[in-house]
């Protein structure tokens, strides 16, 4: 019911369309490989990750071989640690820098293209893209849909449902203390306080960068949806209506709740505002839980176990029983500049990891008896490097399970849009071009005034009431009515199209 529910709401049929113009034009394109009529080149790419001497090992050696051999080009990759990636690309992009291709998640899509940063894609899809068409689903490419054109690539294609709201925990540590299971936030604060009393080095923090959503499905009996990446709004999945989250009762529960969690140290006050001490501490195996994204127990688990090889992890929903929903098939997006030198072969490129189940391994994996084997039907890793990440193109026609990962954690995976919902949010962008200014400057405050009240630095009592009111002289009202005001027509084109 789930996948025709998709077919249904989908409003624009994009494998037909693109499929039709690729056949068009695949005759008059140039080939792809390197015997054909296409230019050696150096396609430069920004990838987020700390890279490990094996990362830059492959792309120099194995891949440009490859690549070379295949699409007459090398590839010139720069990795910037997580801790710094939207600052350090956003300023490459801003600046004009000449990169033909980048990865971030989908909820920034919107705002590059407002800002002028990226290009239409639709020319190059229909022409270089037959295997992403294929393999990616035409409603995740709706995603990345603005104005009638194609700003992105959605590259993962797999199960999507609750992303961002479940809690990923270690599940050897909560074995440890005697507990089986998460179900409620007692259980989470429960799990730090025996293992706080057992051994006060380990920590267990919520990303206050996000995450309330997680909190939402226990603290409400209403079912919620965060807008974006903003944290400004969100939607009442039962009416249908776009909020106002931070003049809300549910912020106020939601921060209260974080502000306990700091007395209780459960969020440890030196590592709020530090990404990167943050990400130190989690590398080192202290992290007790934090945020889920559906496969995360998968993703993180090779990461966990260079810490500590007993090291396990499973996500967990609170309040299980409440309904998941489905916001974004895909939360990777994979753009090129506006000032890209190669966009043709930047595509070629993506559409190359999808072309078979050869590239796709080959790429994520490396090379087989060298990086990996096979071991009846899954991924045995032999080197504890990662190479491009997994989850940034996991698609369900390679997929491919670790041995290392119990088998309970792929069911979960596998099984988790069963009796999914499909938000209200889904197919929605914010056009924040009316009010960016607006929006800029209430941006700017709320990284001020409110980012401190979310990370329970700083009492709800003590600060909220100077924040809305700085946030509102910003512009804060203006910006809410617009972005319902476009929700609000959205419904409506929806509606139509359903009736």
């Amino acid at each position: 019911m789930l996948k025709g529910t998709l077919r249904v709401f989908a409003l624009l049929v994009l494998v037909g369309v693109l499929t039709s113009a690729c056949r068009g034009n695949e005759e008059n394109a140039p080939s792809s490989s390197g015997n054909g009529t296409d230019k050696f080149v150096t396609l430069r790419m920004i990838m987020p990750g700390d890279e490990s001497a094996r990362m830059r090992e492959f792309v120099d050696n194995e891949l440009n071989a490859r690549l070379r051999q295949d699409l007459n080009m090398e590839l010139d990759l720069t990795y910037i640690p997580w801790a710094n990636y939207q600052q350090k690309l956003e300023l490459a992009l801003s600046t004009g820098e000449r990169y033909d291709l980048f990865w971030y998640g989908t909820p920034f899509v919107s705002g590059y293209m407002s800002k002028g940063y990226i290009q239409p894609l639709d020319e190059l899809l229909a022409i270089y893209g037959s295997d992403l068409i294929s393999n990616i689903p035409a409603d995740n490419f709706k995603l990345d849909q603005i104005n009638g054109k194609q700003w992105a690539i959605p590259s993962q294609a797999f199960t999507s449902a609750g992303k961002f709201t479940s809690v990923l925990v270690r599940q050897d540590l909560l074995e440890s203390v005697g507990m089986t299971e998460i179900k409620t936030i007692a259980d989470l604060e429960a799990f730090y306080e025996k293992m706080h009393a057992r051994e006060p080095g380990y920590y267990g923090y919520l990303e206050t960068d996000r995450g309330q959503d997680i909190l939402w499905r226990e603290i409400s009996d209403r079912n919620y949806s965060m807008l974006d990446e903003q944290q400004l709004f969100a939607v009442d999945e039962d009416t249908g209506e776009l909020i106002n989250y931070v003049e809300s009762d549910l912020y106020k529960k939601s921060v209260q709740l974080r502000e306990s969690w700091v007395a209780k140290g459960i969020i440890d006050m030196d590592l709020v505002g530090n990404p990167a001490a943050k990400i130190d501490q989690e590398n080192a195996g202290k992290l007790l839980f934090r945020v889920g994204a559906v496969s995360r127990a998968m993703e993180n688990l090779q990461t966990a176990q260079k810490a500590d090889p007993n090291a396990r992890l499973r996500e967990y929903y609170l309040s299980p029983d409440k309904p998941k929903y489905i916001i974004a098939p895909s939360n990777e997006a994979y753009m090129i500049p506006a000032s890209a030198e190669n966009p043709e072969r930047a595509m070629k490129f993506m559409n190359w990891i999808l072309k078979s189940k050869e590239n796709y391994m080959f790429i994520i994996y490396g090379v087989e008896g060298k990086d990996y084997e096979l071991d009846d039907g899954k991924i045995r890793l032999l080197t504890n490097d990662q190479l491009m990440y997994e989850w940034m193109w996991r698609n369900k026609n390679y997929f491919t399970a670790p041995t290392i990962v119990d088998d309970k954690v792929v069911d979960d995976m596998l099984n988790n849009d069963d009796n999914a919902k499909i938000s209200k949010l889904f197919g929605f962008h914010f056009n924040e071009e009316p009010v960016k200014n607006e929006l800029a400057k209430v941006l700017t405050v709320y990284k001020e005034k409110f980012e401190p009240i979310n990370f329970g630095l700083v009492g709800y009592d003590e600060g909220y009431a100077d924040a809305i009111q700085a946030l509102k002289k910003a512009g804060f009202d203006k910006v809410f009515e617009e972005a319902r005001s476009q929700f609000e027509t959205f419904r409506e084109q929806m509606n139509d199209a359903h009736e």
